[in-house]
């Protein structure tokens, strides 16, 4: 009888812990915020499935660097507006990007837009 409690213990202690560090391996890219001055050079939707819509954004740096982001809503920033922002930008406009996340080219992972800015105001755009 023992032996079965101190297994449940054990199997409980395990799926805690397998709970945790997901969480924690989850909320590991908002540590990593980054602000970009970049123009737009091209914009992508890609569905992955039915209820998920990825927007790409090709950026291009000041030093000529080429940039991906991705543009997704994302709960723990409260950030629901990855519609509206997609379509707000403009290509070959600058704008100040707010971003969070690691760019891994090997598992496709890019950092997410959390806040775009014009550099010039609309009203001063050519």
């Amino acid at each position: 009888m023992r032996k079965h409690k101190a297994l449940r213990y054990k199997i409980i202690a395990a799926i805690v812990c397998s709970i945790i560090i997901s969480v924690l391996i989850s909320l590991i890219p908002h540590f990593f915020r980054n602000t970009y001055t970049v123009i737009i050079s091209s914009k992508q939707i890609e569905k992955k499935s039915k209820n998920k819509t990825i927007y790409l954004i090709y950026t291009q740096m000041d030093n000529g660097t080429v940039k991906v982001f991705k543009n997704i809503n994302s709960f723990p920033e409260l950030k629901f507006n990855s519609q509206d922002i997609y379509g707000g930008l403009r290509i070959n406009r600058k704008y100040k990007i707010r971003a969070y996340g690691l760019r891994i080219p090997l598992l496709s992972s890019y950092e997410n837009i959390v806040k775009v800015q014009a550099v010039k105001p609309y009203n001063q755009w050519q």
